[in-house]
C-alpha cells in the first residue's frame, strides 16, 4: 500500500535498540519512498558502523551528525515528512533541538521517544527523575510545535521485558531467583519489542487518524509477584529476597548522591511498586481496539521465552550481541539491592508497603 499523499518520507533518529528495528520494519513494509536513519557520528564505535553498513545494504539513507543542534537536525530532516525518535534516556533532552530542526526543515509529524511508561513525579524523591525531561519535550511539542504546524503522537506501551535486562527489575532467570521491592501487587503494563515495533509501523501508516493524540497500547498487564512466581516457582522461599520500600528508597538516595548508575535501576523498581509503570493507572482508556491486526504476546510468554535462552553462566536472557537491546553493563538492581542470600531469606517488609489488587 502506498503512503498517504504528503507522508511518503520518514526518518528515524537512532540506529540501536528500537531504532534499529523501526528502520528495518519500515523499509520492509514497502510503504515509504524514503527511509532515513539519523544518528550521531561515532568514529570509534565499531558495532555502530557495522549496524550502519547493514542499514545501507537495505537501501536506508544514512545521515550522521556531530552535535545535537537545531541546525544539524534541520539538515538531517530535509525533505522528510515524518520523524520517529528512538533515542535512549540520555538523548531525551536532545529532542528539543530535534523538534526545532524539524520545524525549520518543514517536517509534518514528530513522534517522540516514549514507548514506555507515562512520566509521573514521585512525591518522595529528592532528585529530579531521569524521566522528567520527557515532560519538557512534550510541553515543547504541545505548545511551540503544534502552533507552528508540526503534528505529534505520544505512544505509551509500558515495559518491554525483552528489551530490558530482566535483572534490572530483579529477575535472574538462569538462577531462577528474584529480588522484590515491596509486595509486588501493583499492576504493570508490558508490551514486547516485536509488538511495539509493529505498533509504530501501523501508526505511521495512518497519519490522518493518528496525529495529535496519545496512544496507549498494552500487550498485557501483570503484577511483579506473578512474574516472580513464573521465575522462581513460588512467591516466597529461599529463591526470593524481599526488600522494603523504605530500604529501597534509602538505597536509591545513597546511590544517586554519588551519581551511581545503579540508582536508576533501583528507581525503576520503586516506580513499579508505586504503580507508575501502568500506562492507564488513572483509568485512561486503552487504544488496543484501534490495532486489531496486532496479536500481542502475553508477558508470561515473553518471560518463558527469555528463560529458555537465559545463559546458565550469568543469567543474561537478552541477546548480548546485535542491535536489539541496550548494551550489557553488568550492573543491575540486584547489584544495588543485593542478591538472594540463602543464609537470610526472611522477607523484610515495611509498614509503608502497599498492595494494589
Amino acid at each position: 500500500m502506498a503512503a498517504d499523499e504528503g507522508y511518503s518520507k520518514i526518518a528515524v533518529v537512532g540506529t540501536g535498540g528500537y531504532g534499529w528495528h523501526f528502520l528495518k520494519a519500515l523499509v520492509h513494509s514497502n510503504h515509504f519512498a524514503t527511509v532515513r536513519a539519523v544518528t550521531r557520528n561515532c568514529i570509534n564505535d565499531a558495532a555502530k558502523h557495522a549496524r550502519i553498513r547493514q542499514l545501507k545494504e537495505l537501501g536506508i539513507q544514512i545521515f550522521e551528525y556531530d552535535e545535537a543542534t537545531e541546525k544539524a537536525f534541520e539538515v538531517a530532516f530535509k525533505d522528510i515528512d515524518i520523524i520517529v525518535s528512538a533515542v535512549g534516556v540520555a538523548g531525551v533532552p536532545d529532542q528539543i533541538p530535534m523538534i526545532d530542526g524539524a520545524l525549520l526543515a518543514g517536517a509534518k509529524w514528530f513522534i517522540p521517544s516514549e514507548y514506555g511508561v507515562v512520566y509521573y513525579p514521585s512525591v518522595w524523591m529528592p532528585f529530579a527523575s531521569p524521566l522528567a525531561a520527557k515532560s519538557l519535550v512534550q510541553d515543547h511539542l504541545f505548545t511551540a510545535a503544534k502552533s507552528k504546524g508540526l503534528a505529534h503522537t505520544i505512544v505509551y506501551t509500558g515495559l518491554a521485558l525483552d528489551y530490558l535486562d530482566p535483572r534490572s527489575i530483579g529477575l535472574r532467570l538462569a538462577k531462577r531467583t528474584a529480588t522484590l521491592v515491596g509486595r509486588g501487587g501493583t499492576p504493570v503494563t508490558f508490551t514486547s519489542v516485536h509488538d511495539v515495533v509493529h505498533l509504530i509501523v501501523d501508526i505511521v501508516k495512518r497519519p490522518l487518524e493518528m496525529q495529535n493524540r496519545t496512544v496507549r497500547y498494552a500487550g498485557s498487564t501483570a503484577k511483579m509477584r506473578d512474574l516472580i512466581k513464573v521465575v522462581t516457582g513460588s512467591n516466597c522461599g529461599e529463591h526470593l529476597k524481599i526488600v522494603s520500600i523504605d530500604e529501597a528508597k534509602e538505597r536509591f538516595c545513597e546511590l544517586a548522591r554519588t551519581q551511581n548508575m545503579k540508582a536508576f535501576q533501583v528507581y525503576a523498581r520503586l516506580l513499579i511498586e508505586e504503580g507508575l509503570a501502568q500506562i492507564n493507572r488513572h483509568r485512561e482508556p486503552l487504544d488496543n481496539s484501534l490495532f486489531l491486526t496486532l496479536l500481542p504476546e502475553p508477558v508470561h510468554r515473553t518471560l518463558e521465552r527469555l528463560m529458555s535462552r537465559a545463559s546458565a553462566v550469568d543469567g543474561v536472557a537478552h541477546m548480548r550481541h546485535g542491535p536489539l537491546h541496550r548494551s550489557d553493563t553488568g550492573s543491575s538492581v540486584t547489584d544495588g539491592l543485593g542478591e538472594v542470600d540463602k543464609k537470610d531469606c526472611s522477607p523484610a517488609s515495611s509498614s509503608s508497603d502497599s498492595d494494589s489488587n
